[in-house]
C-alpha cells in the first residue's frame, strides 16, 4: 500500500503531510522474509518510519529497502512503514 503526496503539490492544492512526500505500507502475514520490488519505486530515498526504527522491536528494525532495485524487505508476521521524507524548499 502506498499514498504519494507529491514534493511539490498541485497548483490550488495544498500538500498534506508537511513531513512526508511518500509513505509504503508492507504487510507482511508470511512466516518467512518477503521482497518486493517495484520499478516505480526505484532511486529513492525511502527509509523506515522512525517510530519503527526507535521501536524496542529488533525484528521490525531489520526491514530494509534498497533504492537501486526499488525492493522492499520486510520479516516475517511484521508490517513495516517506510516514509520518504519531503524535499525542503528554500
Amino acid at each position: 500500500m502506498s499514498i504519494e503526496d507529491g514534493h511539490r503539490g498541485f497548483p490550488g492544492l495544498s500538500q498534506l503531510d508537511p513531513m512526508y512526500s511518500s509513505i509504503v505500507v508492507i504487510f507482511n502475514a508470511c512466516p518467512m522474509e518477503v521482497s518486493f520490488a517495484s520499478h516505480a519505486l526505484r532511486a529513492r530515498t525511502f527509509q523506515l518510519h522512525p517510530v519503527q526504527v526507535m521501536s524496542a522491536d529488533k525484528i521490525v528494525k531489520s526491514s530494509s529497502y534498497e533504492a537501486s532495485l526499488g525492493c522492499f524487505t520486510v520479516p516475517p508476521r511484521t508490517t513495516s512503514v517506510f516514509v520518504e521524507c519531503r524535499e525542503i524548499q528554500l
